[in-house]
């Protein structure tokens, strides 16, 4: 039975806190000792509490008011200290006066030439207590179990802290070199073809009066490039952490940052050691408390009189709640001395709207970080010679939408083109290289769910959750809005068309790119897409739109039927030419079933030549009268016209001219 004589130990009272199992850290830590005792305490309380756990330490790694059990050279034998103070010896062949102490106490801590251990007697819920031993060394804790009093001897002590010596030590040597090696901790190379980017440099540089700045936008607008840009250039301490799918883990994540951190030059090597202890800890407490020990060390640390920059990029492969809010108590609570900037592909799950609210927030997404005209050039003058005009600069820029990548890959593709001009007029997403980075740097990353909206939705000119609904034929509305939102946040290349955020179009390469990859992989669904936005647009009464994706779906005869019904409504808002166009693309079996539209559709063309001529300016208007015969392709429809008309009197027999 153990001594109920004895005092409440600290040990006890956080063994009482976290649960059956203590937490077997070096509590000759002051700051863990005072963390772990100031749980559910006031603030002042854990400050206090840094003394008392200088106090109580003493040579070894564990607390006076634990058991300490260390072998002396000297006697050849197992001295017992209580308190400090020594209290008995056991012979290693003593094995009964060392079983009958064992009955009378809970936890020790054990020296030996092998190993250390902390030794704790744990009661598990199925009933049974057991003694478990913890090795901890450079932040790693062990845990074996070692079985009940009656079995544990003095030898099998030592034996179990020799082994979880020699397997902490290899580990320790990976950890080290984990990190270093890795190149996480440094702003990557700059590339070759670079423009210096004032005014986002000087956004950044202002951005320093608020905690958190983010960057978000879709891959290839250049943020990494922006802030490796930024990071040279800067004169105070900046810390670089670059993320991989490895860190979507709590415990790495923190560590790999606190690593970023003492890389920096900053802070000290040993800057964080309080922290990565309790993270690696077989039972760590809540990550308030872990956080709260690092915040305290960035606060207290004396460093660089400027501030300390943090820049954490690749944040989209974070996808652990536990780390967003993690990340959010960090935020809350980080000192005004340092500054975080996260680039991420997509908005990450943090408060950002009270933040923005607040004034603590600066961002910088696609629309600032997109090419201007001057920025463009000056780009790919350095990759194409002779440079690009200034007209097929502007064209280019404009089919891009000064997406950074869409300008890299077409230029690419111009440094082994001769014909320019040719390339430019037809430059579309479905070009190899653009296709091929959408598939892999985007697409590929997706789930399938948001993949397969994309495919399907990209036929569609403009999306609403109504229209998406329909095409994708998803039972509920809801599902649809959700994941237009969903894109939305994660910058997947969706403009919004109203304030309101109900209405979206896709950047234009991109949605080509996704039509290139629909074909290519599904063209069976094609028509079925199509087939699905006609009926939807029919019913809403979008006429275009519905005949559109009615001559799309190949379902001819509703397209015909359609421009019968609204032919005259076309005419009367000087589209005649679109209503021309429609019937051009009328299969000749199907035009000549529709003999009244080719004619109707004749004499409203030519009636509008006839009254755009007779316009005041006289000659001036025959070139707007041209102008409105001609098709997608430039051509005079009204000949066409005239020549299906003519074909159709002949099969059925009429007069000929």
């Amino acid at each position: 039975m153990a001594d109920s004589s004895r005092p409440i130990r600290p040990a006890d009272e956080i063994y009482e806190r976290f649960g059956s199992a203590p937490v077997p850290i070096s509590l000759c830590n002051p700051w863990v000792f005072a963390i772990l005792l100031g749980v559910g305490r006031n603030a002042s309380a854990v400050g206090n509490n840094t003394d008392t756990g200088r106090a109580i330490c003493q040579e070894s790694h564990f607390t006076r008011s634990l058991h300490a059990l260390t072998w002396s050279r000297e006697q050849n034998l197992y001295e017992l200290y209580t308190q400090g103070q020594l209290q008995q010896r056991f012979r290693p062949a003593e094995e009964a006066a060392w079983l009958a102490w064992l009955r009378e106490v809970s936890s020790f801590a054990f020296h030996s030439p092998g190993g250390s251990l902390n030794v704790y007697l744990e009661r598990r819920p199925r009933g049974g207590v057991y003694w478990y031993a913890y090795h901890t060394s450079g932040g790693r804790t062990r845990k074996r179990y070692l079985g009940r009093t009656e079995t544990l001897s003095l030898a099998h002590l030592e034996e179990i802290a020799q082994t979880l010596l020699r397997e902490q030590q290899p580990a320790q040597a990976l950890e080290r070199g984990m990190l270093v090696l890795s190149g996480r901790l440094a702003p990557p190379r700059l590339p070759k073809a670079l423009v210096e980017r004032e005014r986002l440099l000087s956004a950044l540089d202002g951005a320093l009066a608020t905690p958190l700045t983010l960057l978000s936008a879709s891959a290839g607008w250049g943020k990494t490039t922006l802030l490796s840009a930024w990071a040279g250039r800067y004169t105070a301490q900046v810390a670089w952490l670059s993320l991989d799918e490895l860190d979507n883990s709590p415990t790495r994540f923190w560590v790999s940052l606190i690593a970023a951190l003492r890389h920096c030059g900053g802070y000290a090597p040993s800057f964080g050691e309080t922290a990565v202890a309790l993270l690696e800890s077989p039972q760590p407490p809540s990550p308030s408390t872990i956080l709260t020990a690092l915040l305290q060390e960035l606060e207290n640390r004396e460093v660089h009189p400027a501030p300390i920059v943090l820049i954490v990029d690749d944040y989209q492969v974070v996808e652990e709640q536990a780390i967003h809010q993690g990340m959010s108590f960090f935020l809350e609570h980080l000192p005004a001395k340092v500054h975080l900037i996260l680039a991420s592909r997509v908005d990450p799950d943090l408060p950002l709207a009270r933040w923005r609210m607040r004034g603590q927030l600066t961002e910088i997404r696609a629309t600032d970080l997109r090419f201007q005209e001057v920025e463009a050039s000056q780009y790919l003058g350095q990759m194409l010679s002779p440079p690009l005009s200034e007209e097929e600069v502007r064209r280019l820029v404009s089919r891009t939408e000064g997406w950074i990548a869409g300008l890299h890959l077409a230029a690419l593709t111009l440094q082994k083109r001769e014909d320019r001009a040719a390339f430019l007029q037809a430059f579309t997403g479905s070009q190899r290289y653009l296709l091929d980075y959408v598939q892999e740097e985007i697409l590929s990353r997706l789930p399938t769910s948001v993949r397969d909206f994309l495919l399907h939705t990209a036929i569609l000119s403009r999306l609403d959750a109504s229209v998406c609904q329909a095409v994708t034929a998803e039972p509920e509305r809801r599902v649809s809005q959700q994941m237009l939102e969903w894109l939305e946040r994660a910058n997947l290349f969706l403009v919004s068309l109203d304030e309101e955020r109900r209405s979206y179009r896709l950047h234009d390469l991109f949605r080509e790119a996704l039509l290139s990859a629909l074909h290519t992989t599904h063209p069976e669904s094609v028509p079925v897409l199509h087939h699905r936005a006609a009926r939807f647009y029919e019913a809403q009464g979008e006429w275009a739109e519905a005949i559109t994706h009615a001559l799309q779906a190949a379902d001819y005869s509703t397209a015909a039927n359609l421009m019968e019904q609204t032919v005259e409504q076309f005419w009367l808002r000087g589209e005649a030419a679109t209503i021309a166009r429609w019937v051009l693309a009328l299969p000749d079996r199907l035009a000549g079933e529709h003999a009244r539209l080719l004619l109707t559709t004749a004499l409203y063309l030519l009636t509008t030549v006839v009254q755009t001529t007779r316009e005041p300016g006289g000659a001036a208007t025959h070139g707007a009268g041209r102008s409105r015969l001609a098709g997608s392709d430039g051509r005079n429809q009204l000949p066409d016209l005239s020549h299906r008309c003519r074909c159709r009197q002949r099969r059925s027999g009429g007069p000929r001219r």
